[in-house]
């Protein structure tokens, strides 16, 4: 499945990389999800989106298999020095939980329709993933469940985010306190 070309003919949105489209009416959405909430340790982040299809019930959101949803291409050779400090923090937070290294998150940013958009997106979900794992005494499977929970937080309503999210070591309680800090 390549999106490349529909994710071209959609401003405001990056690469095609990962698991939800948008139909429409969700445009306030944010169209991020994160394989370990599907299959163990699989993750990369890049956020997509398409446009409505004809006949395919605008609203509707469509969870897709990460395998059969192709990278978009590198939009530009380089990011400023303050998007590169940026990143380099997210990386640092995330890193634990992400595994990706500075230079694959440059190269994701990298296909970013709008870098700083993004940024902004990802610092939100720093925030709230910092707010909830500072201070706790978390194994690294809850804060692949917190970050689990921020990254599809980022892109859906709470009870979308309960429905699909694959807690392992969270309650559905615990999650509904991560999404407070969202």
């Amino acid at each position: 499945m390549d999106f490349g070309a529909a994710a071209e003919q959609t401003p405001g949105y990056a690469d095609p990389s990962w698991l939800v489209k948008d139909y429409g009416t969700m445009k306030s959405l944010r169209l991020q999800a994160c394989v370990l909430c599907l299959m163990p340790l699989a993750c990369a982040r890049s956020p997509t989106a398409l446009p409505p299809a004809k006949g395919s019930g605008e609203g509707r959101l469509e969870w897709v298999d990460p395998k059969a949803i192709q990278a978009g291409p590198v939009r530009r050779d380089s990011l400023t020095d303050k998007q590169m400090a940026r990143i380099r923090a997210l990386q640092a937070t995330f890193l634990e939980v992400d595994g990706q290294t500075v230079e694959q998150w440059v190269d994701n940013f990298k296909r970013d329709a709008n870098p700083d958009k993004e940024l902004q997106i990802w610092e939100h979900m720093s925030k709230a993933f910092r707010a909830y794992c500072d201070g706790k005494k978390l194994s690294p499977e809850a804060k692949k469940d917190v970050f689990s929970v921020v990254l599809l937080r980022s892109m859906s309503p709470e009870q979308e985010v309960l429905e699909h999210v694959k807690l392992k070591t969270l309650s559905r309680d615990e999650a509904i306190a991560v999404m407070k800090g969202y």
